[in-house]
């Protein structure tokens, strides 16, 4: 397989076109080799590894991996790329695009030549942990999963801050969990990092930290229903909550999807 370099909203992938190989599940070592094999010629990171694997004429399935080969989760920034990916090899983007990503269903619609949408569904869970419910924890926080699994917290957006990583690694969460930092600036945009597990560092951008982190504030009424997010990366992500009362119907993502020249 050939693989192209795409970054969504400074979030790096390498994606590729798998129709004419074997739908298999990649291992773990053979994600890393791939990562290993393409690498970045500005030397940034890649985050993610993602495999067009079927396309019909306005859907299509492909895989999402972590650069350390886990698999099974969402990715947001991620799901925006291959939707572009897709598109340019013929994919119908007149109408609504119907896609699978690690199996999970999803839609998307082209906005323009360099922005997509992606509509997810409503959180499959969302739990407030009082201060001192966790061990470890002095701070409230929120976790959210909407495909992949995060928990938010306030600012400052430093990785450094020891509760990161505690709560990165804490027990609470069997596979772990990904963490945000927000701050909400004073024109009503969000300034947010995400300690992303399988990257373990801060990414210049994380999709769904993004949605996780619009839910957790609209919860608290800090937020209207249509969030703008300013990533370390500075490439804006918009989401949308559409709701019925407190009942979160769908999540709207909108954010780049990009060629890179690395």
């Amino acid at each position: 397989m050939t693989f192209y370099h795409m970054s969504g909203a400074g979030n790096t992938f390498l994606v590729a076109d798998g129709r004419n190989f074997a739908q298999v599940i990649l291992e773990p070592h053979e994600v890393r080799e791939i990562v290993a094999r393409n690498p970045r010629l500005d030397g940034s990171p890649v985050e993610g590894v993602l495999i067009l694997r079927v396309r019909t004429s306005n859907s299509f399935d492909a895989d999402y991996y972590n650069p350390d080969g886990s698999y099974g989760m969402m990715c947001g920034n991620g799901s925006r790329c291959i939707v572009r990916f897709a598109v340019d090899r013929g994919l119908d983007a007149s109408s609504e695009i119907l896609f699978t990503l690690n199996k999970a269903p999803y839609g998307a619609f082209v906005n323009d030549s360099d922005t997509i949408s992606v509509v997810f569904p409503p959180p499959r869970l969302e739990r407030t942990y009082a201060s001192g419910e966790l061990d470890g924890i002095d701070i409230a926080i929120d976790y959210v999963d909407v495909g992949s699994d995060h928990v938010v917290i306030s600012g400052p957006l430093d990785a450094s801050r020891p509760i990161v990583r505690i709560l990165r690694n804490h027990a609470e969460f069997i596979n772990g969990t990904n963490v945000n930092m927000t701050n909400i600036q004073p024109n009503g945009t969000v300034n947010i990092a995400t300690f992303e597990r399988g990257v373990e560092d801060i990414t210049g951008a994380c999709g769904t930290g993004a949605l996780s982190a619009a839910v957790s504030l609209w919860r608290k009424a800090l937020v209207s229903d249509t969030v703008e997010f300013t990533p370390p990366s500075g490439r804006r992500l918009i989401v949308r909550i559409e709701h019925d009362g407190a009942t979160i119907t769908n999540l709207i993502l909108q954010g780049d999807a990009r060629y890179d020249n690395a």
